[in-house]
């Protein structure tokens, strides 16, 4: 779902409208069931259970998703995801403009490059055998 005049109409008459994901094409996907974690793991080949035993056991499942994903979530009051591509970028200016969404942004980039240094630093420290 592309933001269009028409999209805009639909956000007005939904109250939860500005629960979703951006897609990085800048696609918005508008979360119907679930929750954002839900609406992630859709998006990947495999089922939930693979994918829990793919996130590393001390990192969070959702930013994990959102790494790999490379989508941003949005709620009401904030929107979190990794450094936005252009058409992120646009559709969340939209979103905001239009008051369907805070212009409040949690970017993960830094917080996920220093998890995998230390996730690299603990791999140096394991003693080969």
């Amino acid at each position: 779902m592309k933001v269009t005049e028409e999209l805009l109409n639909k956000m007005k008459q939904d109250s939860n409208f500005s629960d979703g994901i951006i897609m990085p094409d800048g696609d918005y996907r508008l979360i119907q069931d679930g929750g954002h974690m839900e609406a992630l793991m859709g998006l990947l080949p495999y089922t939930s259970d693979e994918i829990f035993k793919m996130v590393p056991q001390d990192d969070s499942p959702l930013f994990w998703l959102i790494e790999k994903t490379g989508c941003v979530i949005t709620d009401y009051n904030s929107t979190v995801g990794m450094d936005m591509t252009h058409e992120q970028e646009r559709v969340f200016q939209a979103l905001v403009a239009h008051g369907f969404i805070s212009s409040e942004y949690f970017n993960l980039s830094s917080q996920r490059k220093k998890f995998h240094d230390q996730e690299e630093q603990k791999d140096k420290t394991v003693p080969s055998l």
